[in-house]
């Protein structure tokens, strides 16, 4: 297997990891650098003039380079469209992985939106003859093959940044994944997806909250907050400059009683916090996330899985999220030892779509994709 280069958008940095994978799951990393950046907030870019400078900082130079480069693409800049597609066959029949791209085909309407381009298919499950669910019916034997299928849609102009910024390394194709859905469909369990499950990626200033159901989202939600944003709010609570609030942040324990004092040293001395005021503040953050979560749960008891840097900093969170919706919330990352952290999830998860992508193209993968067609 050849060595697969990744770049992974996040919302304030910016993730190169390289390395591959063996059939046999074991990784090989030989590269993994970051930069903090100026990123981006609610699909705008914060320092557009520097990003093209920052992506080379991150980016090795003077290595040999494979011939593409996949980029991880935060959900600011993606759509999740879900469509019922039906199909029937002239009678009984085994399906084929011809036949269920077909039904992808069939329901993807999106050609002529300008603005946007599909860069993955995904279904949330299939319903056979009887109403008989499956996630993936290939092999089995139907008549009617009925799906719900996630179609993922880039910003055109997302794509062409990040194609400019990257123009002078010569790569001859610059794939686009969702880092998002690729991070849920290889690092939640199949079993677990097939029940529903609602997955949650916190970052920096952005967020992004999904009911994955399968290999696709019965559901999704993208907004502005993260640790960044709490801590944000903190400074205006509080009268504090960035780095004292980000302190003050790193400090926080949600498990602490609302009657003790957080003390920091300011450029003013040494400064307490109640703890009830600063908890409030946090708390409040964390209500529009849980918010997002009832909804798309629905009522369902659907487990709820979190990852990102965002909620992994602020201690005590997932205690909290779980006793505002009567869950015990997972904290999920990549089973990579050294590199087992909730921040590297959507660069693994990229790292993992893209090898999926180059085993299809190996010579063994062309022949059993013909032999399943």
């Amino acid at each position: 297997m050849k060595e697969i280069w990744v770049l992974d958008i996040g919302s304030g940095k910016l993730v190169f990891l390289s390395g591959r994978k063996t059939s046999s799951g074991l990784y090989s990393i030989s590269r993994l650098s970051t930069v903090d950046y100026g990123g981006f907030f609610d699909g705008e870019w914060l320092s557009p003039d520097t990003l093209a400078q920052d992506i080379a900082s991150v980016m090795p130079q003077g290595v040999k380079r494979p011939q593409t480069l996949y980029v991880g693409v935060p959900c600011d800049f993606l759509q999740y469209r879900n469509n019922s597609v039906p199909y029937r066959f002239d009678g009984v029949r085994t399906v084929t992985r011809g036949d269920v791209d077909k039904l992808f085909a069939r329901g993807n309407i999106y050609g002529s939106d300008r603005r946007r381009t599909v860069i993955a298919t995904a279904a949330c499950g299939f319903r056979l003859d009887a109403n008989v669910f499956a996630v993936d019916p290939v092999g089995k034997q139907t008549e009617t093959l009925d799906a719900d299928v996630t179609y993922i849609l880039c910003d055109n102009a997302f794509c062409s940044t990040i194609s400019d910024a990257v123009r002078e390394y010569g790569f001859r194709e610059i794939c686009f994944v969702s880092s998002f859905w690729a991070e849920c469909s290889s690092l939640l369990d199949r079993f677990v997806r097939a029940r529903g499950v609602i997955a949650v990626d916190a970052g920096y200033s952005a967020t992004s909250v999904a009911y994955a159901l399968g290999d696709g989202f019965d559901g999704f939600c993208a907004m502005p907050f993260g640790c960044a944003t709490i801590a944000g709010e903190l400074a205006e609570t509080f009268s504090l400059d960035c780095d004292e609030s980000v302190r003050l942040l790193d400090e926080v324990n949600l498990g602490y009683g609302d009657d003790e004092t957080y003390m920091l040293d300011t450029g003013d001395g040494v400064a307490s916090f109640p703890s009830a005021a600063v908890h409030d503040v946090v708390r409040g953050g964390l209500d529009r996330l849980i918010s997002v979560i009832k909804s798309l749960k629905d009522g369902s008891d659907a487990d709820i899985y979190v990852t990102g840097g965002g909620l992994a900093s602020v201690k005590g969170a997932l205690a909290y999220i779980g006793g505002a919706t009567n869950t015990n919330p997972r904290m999920f990352a990549p089973g990579v030892p050294m590199y087992s952290k909730p921040w590297l999830s959507s660069a693994f998860g990229t790292f993992d779509a893209a090898h999926r992508t180059e085993s299809g193209n190996s010579p063994l993968g062309r022949l059993l994709d013909k032999i399943r067609r």
